[in-house]
């Protein structure tokens, strides 16, 4: 059985239909053999706890799996709890630090630094998940993700979902002015404000609809969309001494950027949004917005909130803006499942079985969370199903040429602070260079702090 989740919701959730008529020939099928273990039966009882992130569709699948595998395996018991997206991160830290963190559970992959410096999680036994050496493992999976899961020729974390962001485009506002989304969607961030600006309609001081909006609901989010633009830059989170270079020439270059949709341009109000964790692209989806960076989204997240724009198919994912016209990238970013180290050797080899039977159908992982790219490499992305998702190459290239979220052990300290900075330049027009020096004196406290113990 799996328990009730943290929210109080019953097991079960239903199956999403988010994409029609994905046959039995599956992905994943030739990937990893499919058939469960069944050990269990003839074991004790075991009892895990899993967590995760809140996903409208991304947690109800692996619900599901776990719940296919427990029904499966009958002495298997879960206690799944999921938790805010930007929150799971602190959540894990809290219990780790009072002894009441999970047996096993999904860590966003800016976190691993955090665990393995620890010494939190349990090295993986990569035959026990299907594959004959560590080194097939890896030639699995691209190897820029391989590297932030794998330490001392050990794997601690197994790849579930893999992404890049996109800037997403309403074509028909774009047509409203003049712009062909085709030919006309922004290349450099000087065209993202002046095409920002053309879209932009206000009565008089108010916004009826902002050109382009950025995320200032959540400190994840804004460290996903400054990510780019500051590497684009020439920036860089730390120098090799390990001390935040955010405010650096090239971070204040990046940071005025980063302003200059509302301050030069007058195409966004940073205070006015609906945003909600489930949906921070709310604004995008209810047309306050024109666009808006985010990570794939799928059709029934827009047809949640916009059935007509979904219908109509007015939307389309681009690249991000370049400094250069052509070379723009975005961050990509992915989920491991993962395993406790205190965990009992018992739990352990469960979760393994678990987490081998929850990756073994791609089929049904796209099926349920498309547009949600795999971070495996084989299985998947040539199935017809994949092939005709609406502008599957834009998503997967979001993917592939994305960079990676800075990878420390004051992660949580340096979003937070660089959330609460761009807050105060959006919202207080407080000036970027001296708060970009005050959060860079902030982590490197955080960073101190951290080597103390």
């Amino acid at each position: 059985m799996v328990s009730k989740t943290s929210s109080g919701t019953t097991a079960g959730p239903s199956r999403r239909d988010v994409i029609r008529g994905l046959g039995a020939a599956g992905i994943g099928a030739a990937a990893l053999a499919a058939a469960p273990r069944t050990w269990a039966q003839a074991r004790a009882p075991v009892s895990l706890s899993f967590w995760t992130f809140e996903n409208p569709q991304q947690r109800p699948w692996l619900h599901k799996r776990i719940r296919l595998f427990t029904e499966q395996n009958p002495q298997v018991k879960v206690d799944f709890q999921f938790f805010p997206f930007g929150d799971l991160g602190k959540k894990l830290s809290v219990g780790f630090a009072t002894g009441t963190a999970p047996d096993g559970f999904v860590s966003q992959d800016w976190f691993m630094p955090t665990w393995l410096a620890k010494d939190l999680l349990a090295p993986l036994d990569v035959q026990r998940l299907g594959y004959s050496s560590v080194q097939s493992f890896s030639d699995d999976f691209t190897q820029a993700f391989v590297a932030g899961a794998t330490k001392d020729g050990k794997v601690y974390g197994y790849p579930l979902w893999f992404y890049g962001f996109a800037n997403y485009l309403n074509t028909n506002q774009f047509k409203e002015v003049g712009l062909d989304a085709e030919k006309d969607w922004p290349k450099t961030w000087a065209e993202l404000g002046e095409v920002a600006k053309r879209l932009t309609i206000k009565s008089g001081e108010r916004f009826t609809r902002q050109g382009f909006k950025f995320a200032m609901h959540a400190a994840q989010w804004t460290m996903i969309q400054f990510n780019p633009i500051l590497i684009q830059h020439g920036g860089q989170w730390f120098d090799a001494a390990g001390r935040c270079t955010i405010n650096s020439e090239a971070g204040v270059k990046a940071m005025t950027v980063r302003a200059s949709i509302a301050r030069t341009y007058g195409a966004e109000d940073p205070a006015d949004s609906i945003a909600t964790a489930p949906l921070p692209q709310m604004d995008w989806l209810r047309e306050r917005a024109s666009m808006f960076f985010c990570h794939p989204i799928p059709p029934a997240a827009i047809a949640s909130q916009n059935q007509k724009m979904l219908n109509e198919g007015y939307y389309r994912p681009v690249q991000y803006p370049g400094v250069e016209p052509g070379k723009g990238f975005s961050t990509t970013y992915g989920f491991n499942l993962v395993v406790n180290a205190r965990a009992p050797k018992e739990k352990q080899e469960v979760l393994h079985d678990l987490y081998k039977f929850m990756m073994s159908d791609l089929a049904d992982c796209w099926k349920d969370t498309a547009p949600f790219t795999l971070a495996r490499k084989t299985g998947w992305a040539d199935n017809p199903e994949v092939r005709k998702f609406p502008h599957v190459d834009e998503i997967i290239k979001a993917k592939d040429q994305g960079v990676y979220l800075p990878r420390t052990v004051v992660y949580n300290e340096l979003a937070d602070a660089v959330h609460r900075g761009v807050q105060r330049i959006m919202l207080n027009r407080a000036d970027i260079k001296a708060t970009l020096d005050e959060i860079a004196a902030e982590v490197d406290r955080a960073t101190e702090a951290s080597k103390r113990g």
